[in-house]
């Protein structure tokens, strides 16, 4: 009997943790501080040109750019800067529809750009592990 007891527990227990862990939507990246891009509209942007000017500081600093699919499902872009170079991290593991996984690589800086529509973020000179990532990244700010 006790066993079975012990199973039931696990199981509630199972159940209601995963009850309790939420969605990260819209409202939560933005409250977590994150650069957020819903299908064209931006919010927190300002916090992507201080991320650069730190850069070209040399000061230690770490954003997060959340990108939402056309389901609602976010994708990361997690920059993190040592004071040398850029940790780049592209995580897909929230998104429902896609390949769910998580690749980084390592970048000597980023490089923001005016073009006709705005202004235009890339990493430049990745190196490392899944370089191909850091040179896909590209984020415009119109």
């Amino acid at each position: 009997m006790s066993n079975r007891m012990y199973i039931i527990a696990l199981i509630l227990i199972v159940l209601l943790s995963a009850c309790s862990s939420k969605p990260y939507n819209y409202d939560t990246a933005i409250a977590n501080g994150d650069i957020v891009n819903l299908h064209g509209q931006l919010k927190n942007v300002e916090r992507l040109q201080e991320f650069y000017q730190n850069i070209s500081q040399n000061k230690k600093d770490d954003i997060r750019i959340t990108q939402f699919t056309e389901e609602g499902d976010p994708i990361f872009y997690d920059l993190e800067f040592n004071g040398e170079e850029i940790k780049y991290t592209y995580d897909t593991t929230k998104d429902n529809h896609g390949k769910n996984r998580v690749r980084s690589t390592t970048c000597k800086t980023l490089i923001a750009t005016k073009i006709d529509t705005g202004v235009e973020y890339t990493l430049e000179g990745c190196f490392g592990k899944n370089t191909e990532v850091g040179e896909n990244f590209q984020f415009l700010v119109k």
